[in-house]
């Protein structure tokens, strides 16, 4: 099932499917535009089933609760609201629409890009580890974007990404929700945004 979200600054659509055989997802996404900014995450609970849905669900919940601190505050919050969980990875992204500025922070083995419109490709390397309670140093990245620029964000459970160019000429439904992108195996979570 695809959901979209959209508004003045952003499109943003979400493709998220439970592993074969499991009654919950133990992925987990947010998109929350606001009047000057969007929050957008992808968390993956750690393993499958219910406790990883619960660690992935706490996390989203402590996001909402604390989405006007900085990307930095929100993750340390994640962090804290795992405590006595099975734990989750997060990439979280700030989209500042008023400075045009996109802020990254992440924790774990959730895949980030950001195309330009120009096809140059930013895609930092994830932070290993994962988040549950324990003191980490949660640290972000800022970029700056251009209308046109597109964002993407996975879990795991994606074993392949929507080509590049198809993202940055047009967003093709049938790509995103293709049988061919997704593990057998795994919880699966893709986000594609469009900002303005």
């Amino acid at each position: 099932m695809v959901t979209y979200y959209k508004d003045n600054y952003t499109d943003i659509a979400v493709v998220q499917r439970t592993k074969p055989g499991n009654l919950v997802c133990g992925d987990a996404h947010i998109v929350m535009q606001m009047e000057e900014y969007s929050i957008c995450a992808v968390v993956d609970g750690l393993g499958s089933g219910r406790g990883a849905h619960e660690s992935a669900e706490k996390a989203v919940q402590a996001i909402k609760e604390h989405h006007k601190e900085t990307a930095v505050e929100i993750l340390q919050r994640c962090n804290t609201s795992l405590s006595n969980e099975r734990g989750a990875v997060i990439t979280l992204l700030h989209i500042d629409y008023v400075n045009r500025l996109l802020t990254y922070t992440n924790y774990g083995n959730i895949g980030f890009i950001l195309y330009y419109p120009d096809g140059t490709v930013v895609q930092p390397m994830p932070k290993r580890g994962y988040l549950c309670g324990r003191k980490q140093k949660i640290v972000s990245e800022q970029y700056e974007y251009k209308a046109g620029s597109t964002i993407v964000m996975y879990s795991d459970g994606v074993e392949k990404v929507p080509s590049k160019q198809s993202l940055i000429t047009h967003f093709d439904d049938s790509d995103v929700i293709s049988e061919k992108l997704y593990s057998v195996n795994d919880d699966a979570t893709l986000m594609v945004g469009k900002l303005k």
